[in-house]
């Protein structure tokens, strides 16, 4: 039985390197969805940018995790809908 990788992952040093399907196994995600979150930037930038592999190191993805937990503030948004209306 192997462990499981986010238990790994958490055990892991900062400069410890990890590949793609490692980030979609701790994602619960696919690889190909990882291809596409990194392609839209939604993901850190990888450990080593002009090489063809995409490698992350844990302490970056670790930081973008705790980032990504943290709740945006709330922006205060009218309640009314559609354009405005002109003050006649």
């Amino acid at each position: 039985m192997t462990q499981d990788f986010r238990i790994i992952f958490n055990q892991l040093a900062a400069d410890s390197i990890i590949n793609r399907s490692e980030l979609a196994e701790l994602l619960c995600t696919s690889e190909n969805a990882i291809s596409q979150m990194a392609y839209r930037g939604e993901l850190p930038a990888t450990a080593f940018p002009k090489k063809r592999r995409a490698l992350w190191f844990v302490r970056d993805i670790k930081a973008w995790l705790e980032q990504s937990r943290t709740p945006e503030p709330a922006t205060k948004q009218s309640s009314k809908i559609g354009r405005p209306r002109s003050e006649d």
